[in-house]
């Protein structure tokens, strides 16, 4: 069975308020907070009133009410129960519940703790552990307002008591007490969690990192898009340098920005791609003769005449690479005999071991009777020959001054 007033007859029945209200509570109290406190309150005389949200009921928006329950609660007249959906415990006027339950000493730290932790309000029990950062770790209590506020961002609004214990513990073992130590220590945190840090600690470094660190860390992220794991993925190019540097590292992301590679996968795969034109690189020198280890521009202008469909075979760079082997100048002579490889689309090592026939023929013809004038060249191919093309990115090499 069912009876209940219909809606119009309960709209005509009467909600009793506390005079204690009027008097103690409302003078206080901005309209829309006493609004949203009336309003609920019938609901509770009435829950069929209930069809109707409170915000819809009153034309405000929902966070407009939950901020006035919010206030009711610092009050000690409604208790929060849940955020969503918005459930609401009205509580007796006679005994809101911060006013009898709280020690007089503690009750205006409660309600800067209640504002704080807001629309969450500890229970009697939490307080009680609350109490004892105070008591037994001897936390001033605007440092506990810090600490509680820390691990909410920590692990959330609705971050475990014992958790905060537990860092209240850690705290006062540490020696942090007044609210400038727990300033300090929070901005440490927050240095050490920067993503900078990571890249520190990445390239064994056991410090903090500086302001301009952290700046221009964001601004890899924010302006040109990389996410922490990305740059991470570049930094292993840069441990094996002597000091590696976020400028150097700043470098390395530019260019991979400007190749539109964002995602740590293909940073890691481009990584890859030098380290294996980097040991190619070492194995020309080698064929020549050098002992030097290739820089990143040898790398660069070697890659050059491999690049593109028309690009010379590995096999044919190291044939070129020994003959250069007693040249003075060996990495230019090296580019000048690519360079005119390539302008003759030669392509096999068969075609490259005929060009060098060719050019010893004519440098050494069999029925001369002159003898060769002593050069230090390498079968009539000039040695500092200017590159076009594409290869005119080729512009000094420091073997050749």
């Amino acid at each position: 069975m069912n009876i209940h007033f219909s809606p119009e007859a309960q709209k005509r029945e009467q909600t009793p308020v506390d005079n204690l209200f009027f008097s103690e509570f409302m003078p206080d109290a901005e309209g829309e907070a006493v609004k949203v406190y009336l309003y609920g309150l019938m609901q509770c005389r009435f829950p069929s009133m209930g069809d109707v949200s409170v915000a819809e009921a009153l034309n405000l928006t929902e966070g407009a009410v939950l901020t006035a329950f919010v206030y009711w609660q610092s009050k000690g007249l409604v208790r929060i129960l849940k955020e969503d959906p918005l459930e609401v415990e009205y509580l007796t006027v006679e005994q809101p519940a911060v006013t009898t339950a709280v020690p007089l000493k503690y009750q205006s730290f409660v309600r800067a703790l209640n504002e704080l932790t807001a629309p969450r309000q500890f229970s009697m029990r939490e307080l009680g552990h609350i109490y004892d950062c105070l008591e037994v770790f001897h936390l001033e209590e605007k440092a506990v307002l810090e600490l509680v506020s820390h691990c909410m961002e920590e692990k959330g609004r609705r971050v475990s008591i014992q958790y905060i214990s537990t860092v209240a513990k850690s705290w006062a073992d540490a020696g942090i007490f007044t609210y400038e130590q727990a300033r300090d220590y929070i901005a440490n945190a927050m240095v050490r969690k920067h993503g900078a840090a990571a890249v520190l600690r990445r390239w064994s470094k056991r410090r903090l990192p500086t302001l301009d660190e952290m700046t221009m860390y964001d601004r890899w992220v924010k302006e040109w898009g990389f996410d922490d794991e990305a740059i991470l993925a570049a930094c292993p190019r840069l441990t094996s340098t002597s000091s590696p540097s976020f400028e150097a590292l700043g470098d390395r992301l530019r260019e991979l920005y400007e190749q539109n590679k964002l995602k740590a996968a293909d940073i890691r795969a481009d990584s890859e791609s030098i380290s294996d034109e980097k040991e190619f690189a070492r194995m020309v020198f080698a064929r020549m003769g050098k002992v030097s280890t290739p820089t990143r521009d040898d790398v660069r202008q070697l890659s050059v005449f491999m690049d593109g469909p028309d690009g010379l075979s590995r096999e044919v760079v190291l044939l070129a690479a020994e003959e250069c082997a007693d040249a003075e100048r060996p990495f230019g002579k090296l580019k000048t005999i690519l360079k005119d490889w390539m302008e003759r689309h030669i392509g096999t090592v068969a075609e490259a071991q005929k060009a060098l026939a060719e050019k010893k023929e004519t440098f050494y013809p069999v029925d001369s009777s002159h003898k060769a004038r002593k050069r230090n060249t390498l079968l009539n191919y000039a040695e500092a020959a200017p590159a076009t093309a594409n290869i005119e990115e080729i512009s000094l090499d420091l073997d050749e001054l």
